[in-house]
């Protein structure tokens, strides 16, 4: 299933899938799995982006 507030999130930013991927320092077809649904976030990812996004609610992107 579609990560729809994690992609929400990433265009609130103005970010494309390639620059939250650099950000997150992740490669690009992993960032574009977590946002599709096809893997899970694991915790160290949820805080890079709580760090690099300080007023990120995790809980809202992936748990609702």
């Amino acid at each position: 299933m579609k990560r729809e507030k994690l992609q929400e999130f990433r265009y609130k930013n103005k970010l494309t899938q390639e620059q939250m991927a650099n950000k997150l320092d992740v490669t690009v077809s992993h960032y574009k799995a977590i946002e599709y649904g096809q893997r899970n976030p694991s915790f160290e990812l949820m805080e890079r982006i709580k760090n690099i996004f300080p007023n990120a609610n995790i809980d809202k992107i992936f748990l609702s």
